[in-house]
């Protein structure tokens, strides 16, 4: 079955293609009789506008682009729904997509929000994303983008996180605080400017303290790599070691199934804090004491910094930080 158009419906109803448009957007020159004439007939043929020929006139499409590397059990979907509450409040649609953490795919998917004509892109960029030259040609398109939580920091795209050096810092310079020096921080992809920047606050704590870093005191996570298998064998092979640090909820239940395998006692053999959304490190027993990076708040601040680019307000600089909190629980 063909679109209805309003070509159609002026057939039905005896007037001009331009009076079947004012009647449907309740022109003030058209009577109600005709405009309620009109919209019936409309129903019936299961009329909808057509969104180009709207762009056209408004120059908006109102629909605003998500795209994320991935959407797993953390963190993201909580992004999702922040913004979701934003986007839906300004009376605009929501579109996600995935790039699987693929540059290419992560470029398919811009080329398809240029075609699409979104208003705004919030992005989180893969992996492998090494330079903005794509975000920089949406943007030269009319469309405002902002990068989130994965980002590359830079001075022409804004971007909001959290100060990720600091957040680990914080975390670990806790647990030093709590007796604790013989450290292993879990880290995921190095090739993600995140993981390098809180893998510096890591470091940053121990130089701080005046403690020796061991050699095998980091441990740094790739897609595929055995996680649970590396850290089982430097706990076995390090009993010295007393405290975990992860950067992630992802790896902190990792690192907790390899407690767990060992028959290891959280806080009593080993101590567990994490960098985390919130929610994981209450699934967990004991609950695991946490630098809270909300992805709710995340998506929240992200969407209305968005809007208020759209509507012409002007923005302090390219960083846009969310605050963290620590969440004392019952793991150091």
């Amino acid at each position: 079955m063909r679109r209805s158009t309003l070509k159609d419906i002026a057939k039905l109803t005896g007037l001009s293609i331009s009076g079947v448009s004012r009647a449907l957007k309740d022109h003030p020159d058209i009577a109600l009789e005709t405009k309620e004439k009109v919209k019936e007939v409309a129903n019936a043929l299961n009329y909808h506008p057509n969104p180009n020929a709207q762009f056209l006139h408004s120059k908006q499409s109102k629909i605003i682009a998500v795209i994320l590397p991935e959407v797993n059990t953390f963190f993201f979907p909580e992004v999702l729904q922040g913004i979701s509450s934003v986007v839906e409040r300004h009376g605009y649609f929501l579109i996600f997509l995935q790039s699987d953490n693929r540059f290419s795919r992560e470029k398919e998917l811009i080329d398809y929000c240029i075609q699409m004509f979104v208003d705004g892109v919030l992005i989180s960029v893969s992996s492998e994303t090494t330079d903005l030259e794509h975000l920089l040609k949406l943007q030269e398109m009319g469309t405002s983008v902002i990068q989130i939580d994965r980002v590359l920091s830079n001075d022409l795209i804004p971007y909001l996180t959290i100060d990720d050096a600091a957040a680990s810092y914080k975390a670990v310079e806790y647990l030093i605080k709590k007796g604790h020096k013989h450290i292993i921080g879990i880290f995921d992809d190095d090739r993600l400017g995140m993981t390098n920047l809180r893998a510096t606050g890591f470091k940053n704590v121990f130089d701080q303290h005046q403690i020796p870093l061991e050699n095998d005191s980091i441990l740094v996570v790739r897609e595929g790599d055995d996680v649970e298998e590396v850290l089982a064998k430097r706990l076995d092979e390090n009993p010295s070691i007393t405290a975990l640090f992860t950067m992630s909820d992802k790896l902190l239940v990792r690192a907790y199934h390899v407690i767990q395998r060992l028959n290891l006692k959280v806080p009593d053999d080993v101590a567990l804090i994490s960098i985390s959304d919130g929610k994981a490190p209450h699934y967990l027993f004991p609950g695991i004491t946490h630098i809270r990076h909300s992805g709710e708040e995340v998506g929240s601040a992200a969407a209305t910094l968005l809007f208020k680019i759209l509507s012409g307000e002007a923005i302090d600089g390219p960083f846009h930080e969310v605050e963290t909190t620590l969440v004392e629980l019952g793991s150091v």
